[in-house]
């Protein structure tokens, strides 16, 4: 269920709910041993309650066998619990950073997506590629120098010149026109860098919605088969 901890809980992926769990009991058990060294010796009824810090200390006896036994054996606990912590963490690191990738190549497409629509009250972040380009960024019409020109398929450039985008052959030349512009063409600048007003996050943001929306056949597709040098 939603906001419960046991929710909370199945959200996890399998590496990291097994460190929680670890942490947990390390946790539970560093605060049980400490709970039971506090209150496994109770004053006795009728003696002055003298602070911790102001009470005479153990005696050699019981310093030098039964306390020092006792942080030993405290000692071995920890690291036993670390030794099977650490590797267990190392082990699922691969993993856990392949699906954080993923999840943020997916939060990147889904900001890209609102990024490319109209600026609105309810989509601040919407610079209106689809003012030139279309609705579904499938090319369309624009007026430029009092004459109307066609807007490129942004749905196909990802397959260079085959697919009518010449000057592209690759995914860098993407991010460039995007940052750039192009000289000549209605296509602006739209980087920070080059006197436009999005950053590099916002343009990757973009440039990943787009590579997600090709009708370009793998085979074709300089974005995720580029081309060798």
């Amino acid at each position: 269920m939603p906001g419960t901890p046991l929710g909370g809980l199945a959200a996890l992926s399998g590496g990291r709910l097994i460190t929680v769990l670890l942490a947990v009991t390390v946790l539970l058990v560093f605060v049980l041993g400490s709970a039971y060294l506090t209150l496994r010796r109770p004053r006795r009824p009728g003696t002055p309650d003298i602070p911790p810090a102001m009470k005479p200390g153990p005696a050699d006896a019981e310093l030098e066998k039964p306390r020092l036994e006792r942080m030993q054996a405290w000692g071995i606990v920890t690291v036993l619990a670390m030794a099977i912590w650490i590797p267990i963490v190392w082990l699922q690191e691969p993993a856990q950073n392949e699906q954080d990738q993923r999840n943020m190549v997916e939060q990147s497409i889904a900001n890209g997506a609102l990024a490319v629509q109209l600026n609105s009250e309810t989509n601040p972040t919407g610079i209106g590629c689809v003012r030139c380009h279309g609705p579904e960024l499938g090319g369309g019409f624009n007026v430029f120098n009092g004459t109307v020109v066609p807007v490129p398929d942004l749905q196909t450039v990802c397959g260079g010149a085959k697919y009518g985008h010449a000057l592209i052959t690759g995914l860098p030349d993407i991010v460039n026109t995007i940052s750039e512009g192009r000289t000549g063409t209605d296509m602006p600048s739209w980087s920070v860098k080059f006197a436009g007003s999005l950053d590099d996050q916002q343009i990757n943001d973009i440039v990943n919605y787009i590579v997600s929306i090709q009708k370009v056949p793998p085979k074709d597709n300089l974005c995720i088969n580029p081309p060798s040098s």
